[in-house]
């Protein structure tokens, strides 16, 4: 039971890496309270687990006062917080900048960044009372290496790492270490739509077979890395933008 004690509060529950996040978290003891926008797969989620092992909170993050509103869930069914994971996400695909309109430009902005910005202004002062904790803010290889078409996508993730290492340095006083994943190909619903719309893995040279470079991972994977992050066996690690991308980078760099 590796986390044991750890109360955690994970964005996009409901589906994908969130989901895979807060159910390895649970599975190794923390108390885990889940964010997002399915309800029903959350609560279906939430009802695998004894009483308050897993708590989900249909949520909007995109609205401050439901960002608000699962906070104070949180500090009420967890008494706290040990640790962040913002996992919540979208992947606008298809179009140059410019064809891309305000409204899907604002969009991908409020969720894939200011939606970070909302959680971590709200549960800082949890992590601080707490005597400090974690932050793990999921990122992408394309901060570094993008394909076309993602314009929008490319912009948050490339800020969630600038804005992770910026807390990382502002809040070490506090006893908070901040980290950004690089994710490389993930089996989330959200990847495989845009997999689709690019004509398929095949066309982006990405593979499902197991040993090959820029594999697509299970959202499992994932979820061990952030364990990882979040775990005390990662008290040195803060500021960083870690690679969990199956070698994707290094091929394309």
């Amino acid at each position: 039971m590796m986390f044991a004690g750890k109360r955690v509060f994970v964005t996009g529950a409901a589906t994908g890496i969130g989901r895979a996040t807060a159910e390895y978290l649970a599975d190794e003891g923390a108390r885990v309270l889940g964010a997002g926008l399915d309800g029903e797969e959350g609560k279906a989620l939430a009802g695998r687990y004894g009483e308050g092992q897993l708590i989900f909170r249909e949520c909007d993050l995109t609205r401050e006062e439901e960002v608000q509103s699962a906070v104070t869930a949180a500090t009420e069914r967890l008494g706290g917080l040990d640790a962040i994971v913002n996992c919540a996400g979208i992947y606008p695909t298809g179009k140059r900048l410019e064809d891309v309109s305000d409204a899907e430009w604002e969009k991908t902005i409020a969720v894939n960044l200011t939606a970070i910005f909302r959680v971590c202004r709200a549960t800082l002062p949890l992590l601080r009372a707490a005597g400090g904790g974690s932050i793990v803010n999921i990122a992408s290889v394309h901060a570094d290496a993008t394909v076309p078409g993602v314009p929008a996508y490319a912009a948050t993730k490339a800020a969630v790492v600038g804005l992770s290492r910026q807390m990382a340095l502002d809040y070490a006083v506090d006893r908070i270490r901040v980290n950004a994943v690089l994710v490389g190909s993930v089996a989330t619903r959200m990847t495989l739509d845009g997999l689709e719309a690019a004509g398929g893995a095949d066309a982006l040279g990405l593979s499902f077979e197991p040993n090959r470079i820029a594999r697509i991972a299970n959202p499992s994977e994932i979820a061990s890395a952030i364990g990882f992050l979040i775990s005390d066996a990662a008290s040195f690690v803060t500021g960083s933008a870690m690679q969990v991308d199956g070698g994707l980078l290094a091929r394309l760099l």
